[in-house]
């Protein structure tokens, strides 16, 4: 059967192999059995199944970069939800709105909204303020005291042995107090003050180091938000360009889908006309529904990578971020590894970070040991104080005859007081020597931390610079690999349309064909990745929260 079959399309075959562009088959129509017309129309589809090919890479021209003014426009309508927002109905997370954006534009959103940051910057703040309580305890503390109240006191007496008898109190003596007698009275005093007083510490050891533990630890806090802001950038390019490979995944696989579909459909139209056995239908028809689940499992891919890079850009509930740029290979890492290394341990935030702890732990520990030295310090006080005083309920029982209580009574009184003091702590049975002990230990284990950061520095730029290279030389024989296997389908695909290859061959270079085209992704994904990588040891950024942040997207010279 495949004899006359390559006879009567020879002219066709010949024509396809060579890659000639053919006029619609409509004139070859009437001079073909009608058995062979749908096999016919299936070859108008083939002829456009290398365009789909292509047209799965988008075109390299680089598009224009976003304006400032959109940039800033895009971080206005994406603000972070509130940290302690939970949505608690399922139409407050459903996905209402799909934005385009660009790498730079998603790491500009994510230094805006990541919450990481955030707290690395409250942080900083923090050890602003404790700098700023520590200095000022180089100045004097003045204090002024303002106060008043109002109090009652009642009492009384009962003469267990009275003063008559006693020579000049008798009977009717006015201040005669028989035995038995008693009496009871009641004070009402309302009464202000005003003091001011004055601190100053002249000698404190402790102080000092006090101000040294402090700048340390905020020298800590700003390096640590500086590596952030490198890890962020390798957290946000690392998102995008798997979700640039992912799309480029999907639209790979639906053109093979689409590609496995006409072919299905040519062979079906060859087994109607008795062409082809039956096992090139099945074989056909299952290699279409292996395609068809590889490209469930990209759309799966993609949208779980836009989730990924939306939820690490924290923008809000109903909103999801689509890579707006295809997989485009970044420019060849500018540096040798030797160079690599050795930039990557200058301005290191990481190795920073950990100087700063342990030079913070060691002024912790001259903190306590100043606490067995003495301080001096001088203290200055000076008061006013008025009273009035009532006693309007004076019950008199068989004593007292005149009166002997002052219905009333203003009083005041000012006084100052100036001095010096010295504390000196003599003994405290282990507590500071304990605390300094710890204190310098802990330092000595962040000193270690530092070595193992530093050789951890190092392992992670030797791996990306050996990655770098090695994707950057599976570029190459990715996209050899591609276009021997683009040929190698076409050819395939019409020798065996003609009769002259078998199904296998044709199955075997669409696998190869495919295999080809996610390599050629993948290893441009692996080189961008690689590089990110490598520039996250060596980006320079700011130090302060107050400074500009830029994050380009590779080295700058």
């Amino acid at each position: 059967m495949l004899v006359p079959v390559h006879r009567l399309m020879a002219p066709l075959a010949a024509a396809l192999l060579a890659g000639v562009v053919l006029p619609a088959p409509a004139a070859l129509a009437e001079a073909t059995p009608p058995a062979l017309r749908p096999l016919l129309r299936s070859f108008e589809a083939y002829a456009r199944d290398l365009d789909r090919l292509d047209q799965a890479w988008p075109a390299d021209a680089e598009s224009a970069a976003p304006s400032p003014v959109e940039t800033a426009e895009l971080l206005r309508r994406l603000p972070a939800p509130a940290a302690g927002a939970l949505p608690d109905e399922p139409s407050a997370v459903a996905i209402r709105e799909s934005l385009r954006l660009d790498l730079q534009q998603a790491i500009a959103l994510a230094v805006q909204n990541d919450p990481v940051l955030q707290q690395q910057i409250a942080r900083v703040n923090e050890q602003q303020g404790w700098l700023l309580s520590v200095r000022g305890r180089f100045y004097p503390i003045l204090g002024l005291a303002l106060g008043g109240g109002y109090s009652q006191q009642a009492g009384s007496n009962w003469a267990w042995k009275g003063n008559l008898g006693v020579e000049g109190y008798g009977v009717n003596s006015a201040f005669a107090v028989p035995t038995g007698s008693s009496n009871r009275y009641q004070t009402n005093i309302g009464e202000g003050f005003a003091q001011l007083r004055l601190d100053y510490e002249l000698v404190s050891f402790e102080r000092s180091a006090a101000l040294a533990q402090v700048k340390a630890d905020l020298q800590e806090s700003q390096h640590t938000y500086a590596n952030r802001l490198r890890q962020l950038q390798l957290d946000v390019s690392e998102a995008y360009y798997r979700l640039q490979l992912a799309d480029q995944l999907r639209r790979i696989r639906q053109v093979v889908v689409d590609n496995d579909t006409v072919i299905r459909d040519q062979v079906l139209a060859m087994k109607t006309a008795a062409l082809v056995p039956r096992v090139d239908l099945l074989r056909a028809e299952a290699l279409l529904q292996q395609d068809r689940f590889r490209l469930e499992q990209a759309e799966a891919l993609r949208f779980s990578s836009q989730r990924r890079l939306s939820n690490l850009v924290n923008v809000p509930f109903d909103v999801t971020l689509v890579a707006r740029q295809a997989v485009r290979l970044q420019p060849p890492w500018p540096l040798d590894l030797e160079q690599t290394i050795v930039r990557g341990f200058q301005d290191n935030p990481q190795l920073q970070a950990l100087q700063a702890a342990r030079t913070a732990l060691q002024r912790q520990a001259d903190r306590s040991a100043a606490e067995l030295l003495p301080r001096v310090s001088l203290f200055a006080t000076g008061g006013y104080q008025v009273a009035q005083s009532t006693s309007p309920v004076i019950d008199l029982n068989g004593c007292c005859k005149g009166p002997a209580f002052i219905p009333g009574l203003n009083s005041q009184g000012g006084d100052w007081a100036a001095g010096v003091l010295l504390n000196w702590r003599l003994f405290d049975a282990g507590i500071t020597t304990g605390a300094v002990q710890a204190s310098r230990a802990a330092a000595d284990r962040t000193a270690q931390a530092e070595a193992a950061e530093r050789n951890a520095i190092r392992q992670r730029l030797e791996a990306a610079y050996y990655g770098h290279r090695a994707a950057l030389s599976q570029i190459i024989a990715a996209n050899a690999s591609f276009r021997a296997a683009r040929e190698a389908y076409r050819d395939s695909r019409a020798r065996y349309e003609f009769g002259l290859a078998d199904y296998t061959d044709l199955a075997d270079t669409i696998r190869s064909l495919t295999t080809a085209m996610e390599q050629r992704a993948e290893a441009m994904t692996l080189a961008n990745l690689s590089y990110a990588q490598l520039l996250r040891e060596l980006l320079p950024v700011p130090s302060r929260p107050d400074q500009p942040v830029e994050l380009p997207i590779t080295l700058p010279q």
